[in-house]
C-alpha cells in the first residue's frame, strides 16, 4: 500500500502545482515559514479507505481519500483573494477528472468543493475539499 499512496499524493500535488496563479505551496512534512502579506496553500493529503473493488483471490484495490488544500490570503482585504485562489484549485480538481502518472496510474477525481472561509489572523483562510480514488 505504501508506493501507491506515495504515486497518488505525487499525482495530486503534481496537478495542485499546475494551478493557474497559484502562490507558495506548503507540503506535509517540508519546512515552510509563511510571509505575512503573502498568499499561500497548505496542503493536506489524507488517505481514508484501501478495500477491494471485487470479490476474489487479489482482487483489484480501491484506495479513496481526501486531498484538503486551504488557500490562505492576507486578512483585512477582503475575502476575494482567498476564493479566487480557492476557485482556481477547484477548477483543476474538476469532478470526474482523471490524472495519470507515468507508470499509468490513473487518480479520478470524485468531487471537489470550497467550504466556508474563516479568519486565521494574519491571514483570510478557504478551505478546498478533493475527494479521490484509484484502482490499483
Amino acid at each position: 500500500m505504501a508506493n501507491i499512496t506515495k504515486e497518488i499524493r505525487a499525482i495530486l500535488e503534481t496537478q495542485l502545482a499546475q494551478v493557474p496563479q497559484i502562490p507558495s505551496i506548503a507540503y506535509q512534512n517540508v519546512p515552510f515559514t509563511p510571509t505575512t502579506g503573502s498568499s499561500y496553500v497548505e496542503v493536506n493529503y489524507v488517505p481514508t479507505s484501501r478495500k477491494p473493488a471485487v470479490r476474489g483471490l487479489q482482487p483489484q484495490q480501491r484506495y479513496e481519500g481526501i486531498f484538503a488544500v486551504n488557500c490562505y490570503a492576507p486578512e483585512g482585504k477582503g475575502p476575494a483573494v482567498a476564493e479566487t485562489i480557492a476557485e482556481n484549485v477547484c477548477s483543476s480538481f474538476e469532478a470526474t477528472n482523471s490524472l495519470t502518472d507515468q507508470n499509468n496510474l490513473t487518480v479520478r477525481i470524485d468531487y471537489a468543493e470550497i467550504q466556508q472561509g474563516m479568519l486565521d489572523s494574519p491571514w483570510f483562510m478557504v478551505p478546498v475539499i478533493i475527494t479521490w480514488y484509484a484502482y490499483h
